[in-house]
């Protein structure tokens, strides 16, 4: 992929985990988060250790900037109650989700395991809000608009925080 290369200096910023933001790709997951405070994904998806979860869809990174409270590796609607390993927290968590879930989603959801991973709700206090959403100005060699990411990427907290307008001045 020919998207711009981050500098040594960015990935110094990166390396730290308390400094580090995923932007995931979010066909779906924006609406999801925006609804249930949440992002539900496909079980053991790995993640780098990171503090805040973005989503990027539409060319555009959003301008809410969640931070992560916690995550449930695999587990299934029907698990709720009977699994051992989970804290009550973490239950209460997952009934609150199922509650507020469409009934299609928590269908599908009866019948497979997710990756749940826990966010700050979009009018938190924690949760990070840019004036704006992060544009995609990125392209190729001939001139044709390419993805920031078609799955994860990560990109410094601190740079989020200086609210830049385009990807440009983002990386």
């Amino acid at each position: 992929m020919s998207v711009p290369r981050f500098s040594t200096r960015d990935q110094g910023e990166r390396g730290n985990a308390s400094n580090r933001v995923v932007v995931v790709a979010a066909r779906f997951a924006l609406d999801e988060y925006l609804k249930y405070s949440a992002y539900i994904c496909q079980p053991y998806r790995t993640f780098q250790h990171c503090v805040r979860m973005t989503f990027y869809t539409r060319n555009t990174i959003d301008h809410r900037i969640p931070k992560i409270l916690g995550h449930i590796e695999a587990i299934s609607r029907d698990e709720i109650e009977t699994r051992t390993d989970l804290a009550d927290s973490e239950r209460v968590m997952l009934r609150t989700l199922l509650t507020k879930m469409d009934s299609t989603r928590s269908e599908d959801w009866r019948t497979r395991q997710y990756k749940i991973v826990f966010l700050t709700s979009p009018d938190s206090l924690d949760t990070l809000v840019l004036p704006s959403d992060i544009v995609s100005t990125l392209t190729s060699k001939s001139g044709r608009g390419i993805a920031f990411t078609q799955g994860q990427r990560y990109v410094s907290l601190a740079r989020l925080e200086r609210g830049p307008k385009t990807i440009t001045e983002l990386i």
